[in-house]
C-alpha cells in the first residue's frame, strides 16, 4: 500500500505506460524506430525507478546506523591492554546454580 502513495511510483507507471503507448503507436505504423524508442524508454523508465528506491532505501539505512566509539590509553609494549580493548564484546553467561 506504500508504493502506490510514492510519487516516484506513479512516474514510473506513466513513462512506462507513455514508453508503451509509444511503442504499440510504432506497430501501428510500422515505424520500427518509434517502436525501439518505446522499449528502450520503457525499460529505462523502470530502471531509474529501481535506482531512485535504491537510493532511497541506501539513505534510510544509513540514517538509521548506531556508531559506537572506544577510546583506549596504552603504551607500544602494553599489548594485553589493547587487545582486550578491541576483542568484540562477549555477552556475559548467566552462572549455573
Amino acid at each position: 500500500m506504500y508504493k502506490l502513495k510514492s510519487r516516484k511510483f506513479w512516474v514510473a507507471v506513466a513513462a512506462a505506460l507513455a514508453s508503451i503507448g509509444g511503442s504499440i503507436a510504432g506497430v501501428a505504423t510500422d515505424n520500427t524506430a518509434l517502436v525501439t524508442t518505446g522499449l528502450v524508454c520503457t525499460m529505462l523508465s523502470a530502471a531509474i525507478y529501481a535506482a531512485a528506491e535504491a537510493y532511497v532505501d541506501g539513505k534510510s539505512a544509513a540514517s538509521n546506523m548506531t556508531y559506537t566509539t572506544k577510546q583506549v590509553t596504552a603504551t607500544s609494549t602494553d599489548k594485553a591492554t589493547v587487545q582486550a580493548a578491541l576483542a568484540p564484546a562477549v555477552p556475559e553467561q548467566p552462572k549455573e546454580a
